[in-house]
């Protein structure tokens, strides 16, 4: 039990770090707005300090089963696969993405996210947290979908970290070389995630012939009992039109980065884009 608690206040601190990670336009100063709650320790003190800004769901939980096969929203469709894979459709940023089975992938600002909240987190100390700092945390219209990695099959009522889809639809910066190292550059002075250091960094076309950038790297924190937690970070940029960008960001236990970053691959993998 005192582990996973340090485990969950040592997870809650590192994903406020995360939202710092710069954007394509990468040679600006970091935004220290994002960090929002970056010397946070506990869960009440992250839903405090952010509550302000968030924007509230729902009370009323979704409608059927716990995991809709079918959901719509606006432009967005999330739907459940026979292999228990979930395909995410954006109509508004034209894309299609799928996270694998024993990932748990939610809409921002929707139904399925608050019943989640109140269905699989009430058993899930650990997704609780992350979920609660998710919703004090997100941003309108950018925020697009979180998914998490639980992965049963490896260990029950746990996650293994946090993913988080984001849209910048005013972002020309282009998918290149350039643009990749001006990336890694800032990722590694800025500070934004302290320690850390990048040891890939991929200029590619996925299976769908969609180019990305793929930039990863791991880095340590001690908590507050002094332990040292090793993380692995990893961040995808693509384009689905000149102007704008969409950025995927995980960040995972390294101790489980064997498994869980095969499920990164597939689902960097599935990334398509939406005929015009």
């Amino acid at each position: 039990m005192k582990h996973k608690r340090s485990y969950l206040l040592t997870l809650l601190l590192i994903s406020t770090l995360a939202c710092a990670i710069p954007e394509m336009a990468a040679p600006t100063p970091v935004d220290l707005n994002m960090l929002s709650t970056v010397v946070v320790l506990t869960a009440n003190a992250a839903i405090t300090q952010t509550a302000a800004v968030a924007q509230p769901l729902s009370t009323e939980a979704a409608p059927g089963d716990d995991v809709p096969g079918l959901t719509e929203t606006a432009a967005t469709t999330l739907e459940k696969l026979p292999d228990g894979s979930t395909k995410y459709t954006d109509g508004d940023v034209g894309i299609e993405i799928v996270f694998p089975a024993g990932w748990l992938t939610l809409r921002a600002n929707s139904e399925e996210f608050n019943s989640a909240l109140k269905k699989e987190a009430a058993k899930n100390e650990l997704l609780r947290v992350q979920m609660e700092l998710d919703l004090a945390e997100y941003r309108p219209g950018s925020d697009r979908l979180y998914s998490y990695p639980l992965r049963p099959d490896i260990r029950k009522n746990f996650v293994f970290g946090f993913s988080k889809l984001r849209w910048d639809s005013e972002d020309s910066i282009p998918i290149d070389e350039n643009s990749m190292g001006e990336l890694v550059r800032s990722l590694e002075s800025s500070g934004a995630i302290p320690g850390l250091r990048v040891d890939t960094a991929q200029l590619y076309e996925n299976g769908n012939q969609v180019k990305v950038i793929e930039i990863g790297g791991q880095f340590s924190f001690r908590n507050d009992q002094g332990e040292i937690i090793p993380f692995y970070y990893s961040a995808v940029f693509f384009k689905s039109t000149s102007d704008s960008t969409i950025r995927l960001s995980l960040l995972y236990l390294k101790e489980y980065k064997l498994q869980i970053y095969e499920d990164v691959k597939s689902v960097i993998n599935s990334i398509k884009l939406l005929d015009e």
